[in-house]
């Protein structure tokens, strides 16, 4: 088994050297049609985590009447709590709405010179059960929030978040639909290669195949080929996409100010790596098995 195995991958790396300009065309295209993928992959993937964040801070912000007092505070903050699907409810005074306003402006704080904490509102922030993000159970604790006399003025994200996820699903769907196509593209060029190779060893093979060799002597090369051009092609398209990371991280990193420069560019995790680099090695053997089948019918 050993011997044969070492017969196998000499014989591949024999044809790989022997057809050296197909196979690094093929393995350029496989590379860079993983590197589409990966990139909406990995655009995806940041985008998922970017609504996460944002879904993480949701929250519904009533701003109360000027002139409430602190006793009308506590009723209003006790009714919020008792309300259907809250889940933390906290008070911002107007000189607490001061301080996050020269926090949130830094060195340009002194924007904020001659402005009398008095002037801001005081408000509510109000977190929901994540049950309660979707659009009719939300406008149920609206209406009720609506209903407070205190409360002057209701802010909420919520449609702007659920467009954004409308936005993150086109971008999986057409993901999804770009990578299929570019896969039966792989399997097509891959298969097409191997069938240069195989036919430019068809005489050797039908001598072979004259002599009784097994199938498996005659095929295994062939698999083996295509396995590694995938595996060569997606390593190459990770190592590209990692490159193309850097640059995003050196160019655009420095453009975010305020609070985008908290918003992290993130890689593709570990698992996603391995998959694609599994998935180039899947789709050239299936590569080189749709090639081999009709010396397959041949030999039979």
């Amino acid at each position: 088994m050993i011997s044969f195995l070492g017969y196998a991958l000499r014989r591949t790396l024999r044809n790989m050297k022997g057809n050296l300009f197909p196979n690094l065309t093929t393995i350029a295209i496989i590379g860079i049609s993983l590197l589409i993928f990966s990139s909406f992959s990995m655009i995806a993937f940041n985008l998922t985590s970017l609504l996460k964040i944002w879904e993480d801070k949701f929250e519904v912000i009533a701003f109360l009447k000027k002139g409430t007092s602190l006793n009308e505070v506590e009723g209003v903050l006790k009714e919020v709590r008792q309300l259907e699907g809250v889940e933390t409810v906290n008070y911002i005074s107007p000189f607490d709405a001061m301080a996050f306003m020269e926090a949130r402006l830094g060195q340009q704080k002194n924007l904020l010179e001659g402005i009398q904490p008095g002037t801001l509102p005081a408000s509510i922030e109000i977190r929901l059960k994540k049950d309660y993000w979707g659009q009719t159970k939300l406008e149920y604790v609206i209406e009720h929030l609506k209903k407070v006399s205190q409360i002057e003025e209701i802010q909420y994200g919520q449609e702007w978040i659920e467009t954004f996820s409308v936005l993150v699903s086109l971008v999986r769907l057409t993901q999804w639909i770009l990578g299929g196509l570019l896969l039966a593209a792989i399997i097509f060029i891959v298969s097409n290669t191997l069938q240069l190779t195989i036919s430019s060893r068809r005489e050797e093979i039908e001598v072979m195949q004259m002599i009784g060799a097994n199938p498996a002597f005659i095929q295994v090369p062939f698999y083996l080929e295509g396995l590694f051009q995938g595996l060569l092609g997606a390593g190459m398209a990770m190592g590209l996409l990692f490159l193309l990371y850097q640059v995003i991280l050196i160019t655009i990193t420095p453009l975010l100010k305020g609070w985008m420069a908290n918003l992290p560019i993130l890689f593709l995790p570990w698992e996603t790596i391995v998959w694609i680099l599994l998935g180039g090695m899947v789709l050239g053997l299936f590569g080189s098995f749709v090639a081999s089948m009709r010396f397959l019918r041949y030999g039979g």
